[in-house]
């Protein structure tokens, strides 16, 4: 008896497991799903994570000109403030609308329990196949869409650059570098607060002691240290930014850098769902993904030129792996809060000087 129950009990689950639906990878064309997108009413509301108001432009540009009378707004803020905003919204709305349709954000941690609590729609754009399985939820939750970094380049003005280049963090102890370092707060930025970890991990907390004693200029954001220099008459340079402005280089580094798949989802809550697979299709597709990767890395094997997995020392899912350890994040927060204190100034995405 007790073997033909389990027989029985077995073959339930299997049967539940079979009728199980699954995410099939999209077939349609853009221009197919741009078809069926333009048969909704309503506007795309995207969250798009960045630390500077016109980060999203170009995207909102390309995506307009590529499917006109697509309504798309496309608004940047703090990855840490959207998710707080999609989560009050779904609390206020009574679980039924998560107040954005699309979300594109560094905060990882974000996306699994959102899977979770089943508020996202799976979808797999047509590279499903063609992307690192260690940046996507395999049901299609959410999917990784770029890849960035911090640490690995050094921004400087070459216009104003005139004194020895640093090559790793030993070299921003030298004399030459007192008084001229723009970094941004690492206990207001996880990325940043990721790298400064491996930095802590590999050279003490007295490094960060001497670092502080060189007179760092601390500012909230990322693009903020790359603004200030190109603004700066004097010399300067960061690892904890990118070039935002357009007399702004990057140079590479040798030391330890991080990296995180800026990753995607689609609320199930949606009014416009087939709008919402256009964009994140349009972000996965050929186009995009050369100009968003811009020769290096990517979350798409094909146009990864750089090997963002053959990188020695580099481990690109680590950041995810931290961003889950909530407890962690905020005891690390918390170490260089005691030595910086909180962050100083206004919300960075809307810097100007």
């Amino acid at each position: 008896m007790r073997t033909t129950i389990n027989i029985l009990a077995f073959a339930s689950l299997v049967s539940l497991v079979v009728a199980a639906p699954r995410t099939t990878v999209e077939t349609r064309t853009l221009d197919q799903i741009y078809q069926a997108a333009q048969k909704e009413t309503g506007t795309l509301r995207v969250a798009w994570g960045g630390d500077l108001a016109s980060s999203s432009d170009g995207v909102t540009a390309a995506f307009r000109a590529r499917f006109p009378g697509i309504n798309v707004n496309i608004t940047t803020d703090l990855s840490k403030y959207w998710d707080s905003r999609i989560d009050r919204a779904y609390q206020v709305s009574n679980r039924r609308d998560d107040g954005y349709d699309v979300a594109v954000l560094q905060a990882l941690h974000d996306f699994p329990r959102w899977k979770a609590e089943g508020r996202l729609l799976n979808y797999k754009a047509a590279p499903w196949n063609d992307i690192y399985p260690q940046f996507v939820d395999r049901d299609g939750a959410y999917t990784g869409l770029f890849v960035f970094g911090f640490g690995q380049n050094i921004v400087y003005n070459p216009n104003h650059f005139n004194t020895p280049f640093a090559q790793n963090y030993l070299d921003y102890l030298k004399p030459e570098w007192k008084d001229k370092l723009i970094l941004t707060y690492p206990n207001d930025d996880d990325a940043v607060l990721y790298l400064f970890k491996l930095i802590v991990q590999k050279y003490g907390w007295g490094y960060i002691d001497r670092l502080v004693a060189q007179g760092v200029q601390w500012v909230r954001g990322t693009a903020t240290p790359s603004l200030v220099l190109s603004r700066n008459n004097t010399a300067g340079l960061s690892f904890t930014s990118y070039p935002s402005s357009a007399d702004i280089v990057a140079r590479e580094g040798t030391d330890v850098y991080m990296v995180w798949p800026q990753t995607g989802t689609i609320f199930k809550s949606t009014p416009v769902p087939e709008t919402a697979k256009l964009f994140i299709s349009f972000l996965l597709d050929n186009e995009w993904q050369n100009t968003a990767a811009g020769g290096g890395f990517a979350t798409r094997k094909s146009i990864d030129k750089k090997g963002v997995f053959k990188q020695p020392g580099l481990d690109p899912t680590s950041y995810a792996a931290f961003m889950a350890n909530r407890q962690q994040v905020e005891a690390w927060r918390f170490q260089f809060e005691t030595t910086l204190g909180t962050p100083q100034g206004g919300n960075p995405t809307y810097y100007t000087v």
